[in-house]
């Protein structure tokens, strides 16, 4: 398994990932992760699968998981009436206008994997390394930001894991499979040191040796 730099002509492979993991509703849409492969590359990373056996298979690397952020000036004020504050994590917003190399909140605004890679342990491992990158690479980073469904269970532990933690609900954020029922977008923060302070000390100990940013 190795992470590297989204490239536009990963878009059809995160694409099948986008429509896997999540409900149409949700699902953002091509130009969206297409604008955000080209204004942040070094922030939309994929997980490939370079094994012997699926190489065989597929005749190349399968892309089996994905993980986009962004770079903010600040994590949003919590203060702010709710409408204002969700505001700031709208689904298909423009990167464009959020995001800043040099901010002090990477906010990770979609993570997925693969059906078949899922209930295994990856998601937890592929998220851990891709942060400890991302806030080694840009150490002006000091709070990391993610929005998760209330009804993302297996997300949530993940995130609790980490060292993750809720400081606002969103009420009926989520459109879900059921047209008339929405549900709440749990806002969570984490402090950018605990990935931070990650290190690999050889090839052995990093099961994404060849990670590139």
């Amino acid at each position: 398994m190795n992470l590297f730099p989204a490239q536009p002509f990963d878009i059809d492979a995160i694409m099948k990932i986008e429509r896997q993991a999540f409900v149409p509703s949700v699902q953002e849409k091509k130009g969206v992760f297409e604008k955000r492969i080209k204004i942040f590359p070094q922030g939309f990373l994929i997980l490939s699968d370079s094994s012997e056996e699926v190489v065989k298979k597929n005749g190349n690397a399968l892309v089996c998981g994905y993980l986009c952020s962004e770079i903010w000036n600040e994590f949003p004020d919590v203060s702010l009436d709710e409408k204002a504050f969700s505001r700031a994590f709208a689904l298909g917003h423009n990167i464009k206008h959020t995001h800043t190399q040099t901010g002090s909140c990477l906010y990770v605004s979609s993570f997925a994997i693969l059906r078949d890679y899922q209930n295994k342990g990856l998601g937890a491992k592929f998220f851990r390394a891709a942060l400890a990158s991302l806030t080694g690479a840009f150490p002006s980073i000091k709070t990391i930001a993610l929005l998760v469904s209330s009804e993302w269970t297996n997300a949530q532990k993940i995130y609790d894991s980490l060292g993750f933690e809720k400081v606002r609900t969103l009420q009926g954020f989520f459109p879900t499979i059921e047209k008339k029922i929405r549900a709440d977008a749990l806002v969570l923060r984490a402090n950018s040191d605990i990935f931070q302070k990650i290190e690999f000390k050889n090839e052995s100990q990093n099961e994404f040796a060849g990670i590139r940013i």
